[in-house]
């Protein structure tokens, strides 16, 4: 029974030390001593001193418990905090990783669609296709406030300038002062320049005066090393930059293609020395004019030039002048008539003009004007002064002829006439 008591008090003392403060877990423990030393002391002194020794050390054995649970805990806890801290950062970064691969894939597949149009470009052979391609992208895929395409003509002076806006379509506008600002910067450094407010760059100096704008990118067009073209865009973010130099690299290519096929294109109908159409062209023409005038019932008229004794000049010349006879007889007649007329050199000293919607009586006076320039021209080719005159003949559709064949032999046949009767005249 007293065994069952000692241990009830063991397990209550042990219990009050554990939970209360040292120095009252030593009262505590100090006042049960006491009490079971007055009751038992005399009965089992033996067992009291025993026992209440135990019960002396209790409050000693549960504090230092104590002390190395709470630094256990404040272990743990720094443990945990360490691992929590370690987890959170762990999951920052897994975040981060799949924010940068989303907006990676992102950019690879609007990358890829870049270059996915350079295949619809790749099938362009007009610059108005590859523009047109490349100016819907640009509307679709960024922001800007406006972009120029501007063709130049010998590097330096500007041919045409095509608009590019939001909201707008495609139309070809007057290039400003701003415009050949950026040519001649252009034509100077022969490079791209990516201009914003935040730059102090010279160029940045010389457009900020013109206009204002927060960026600007500029890429020169390239046909066989020349510049033909320049390419800007104003106020785009710089976090488009990158992939409109993609853009723009993927026009350069394609516009200097469709340049390059200009120019042959321009060779396989242009004469050579003369600069104006060949005869495959004119007859090609031909054919197109007179179905032309078929359908709205008009007139057109054929004009056959020959230069008068064209080889005696040649034989007491030498070739050299001859060629430069042919060339500013053709500069002179590409002058003296209006630009949607049609000049061709049709063999050796041999012009031929086709003009729709033109009569005879004012096919002749067109005629007379051209024999009396011609007349009075003095041609300088090295150290020779040359002068030379030309016979005209003329046929009208439908007066002479409804077909090409037709209307080319009859005015062969006048200019032969004009040739019988004296030459320098029209027939």
């Amino acid at each position: 029974m007293k065994l069952l008591i000692y241990t009830t008090i063991s397990i209550l003392i042990i219990f009050l030390n554990y939970r209360v403060a040292f120095s009252r877990g030593m009262g505590i423990s100090l006042g049960v001593s006491l009490f079971i030393l007055i009751h038992n002391v005399r009965a089992y002194p033996y067992e009291t001193i025993v026992y209440i020794s135990f019960i002396n050390i209790v409050p000693f054995i549960t504090d230092r418990f104590k002390k190395d649970f709470d630094a256990c805990k404040k272990l743990m806890r720094a443990r945990f905090e360490k691992v929590k801290s370690s987890y959170t950062e762990l999951l920052k970064k897994d975040r981060d990783v799949i924010e940068s691969n989303l907006e990676m894939e992102k950019r690879l597949q609007h990358i890829l669609s870049l270059y996915e149009i350079s295949k619809d470009m790749s099938t362009c052979l007009l610059f108005e296709d590859i523009f047109s391609i490349f100016s819907s992208v640009l509307k679709k895929s960024f922001r800007f406030r406006i972009s120029r395409v501007l063709l130049l003509r010998d590097s330096k002076d500007i041919e045409g300038a095509y608009n590019i806006e939001t909201g707008h379509r495609i139309h070809k506008v007057a290039p400003d002062n701003f415009d050949r600002e950026l040519v001649a910067i252009a034509v100077e450094t022969k490079k791209t320049v990516s201009l914003s407010l935040q730059e102090g760059d010279v160029s940045l100096r010389r457009l900020s005066v013109i206009k204002d704008f927060e960026s600007l990118i500029s890429v020169p067009l390239f046909v066989e090393g020349t510049i033909a073209g320049v390419l800007y865009i104003e106020n785009i973010p710089r976090m488009y930059f990158d992939n409109f130099m993609i853009l723009s690299s993927q026009l350069a290519i394609h516009f200097q293609k469709v340049m390059l096929y200009k120019k042959v294109q321009e060779m396989s109908i242009t004469d050579s020395l003369t600069g104006v159409r060949n005869r495959r062209y004119f007859l090609d023409r031909f054919k197109e004019e007179l179905r032309r005038s078929m359908r709205h019932k008009s007139s057109a008229s054929l004009l056959m030039l020959d230069l008068d004794h064209f080889k005696e000049k040649n034989d007491r010349f030498g070739h050299l002048v001859g060629d430069v006879i042919l060339k500013k007889v053709a500069d002179m007649l590409t002058s003296d008539i209006r630009a949607i007329d049609v000049i061709a050199r049709y063999t050796g000293e041999k012009f031929s003009i086709l003009m729709s919607g033109i009569d005879r009586k004012e096919a002749l006076r067109v005629s007379e004007r051209i024999r009396l320039n011609i007349e009075e021209a003095i041609f300088k080719a090295y150290d020779e002064t040359v002068t030379t005159t030309v016979s005209i003949g003329i046929s009208v559709f439908p007066d002479n002829g409804v077909d090409v064949e037709g209307l080319i032999e009859s005015a062969d046949r006048a200019l032969y006439k004009a040739k019988e009767t004296g030459r320098n005249r029209i027939c």
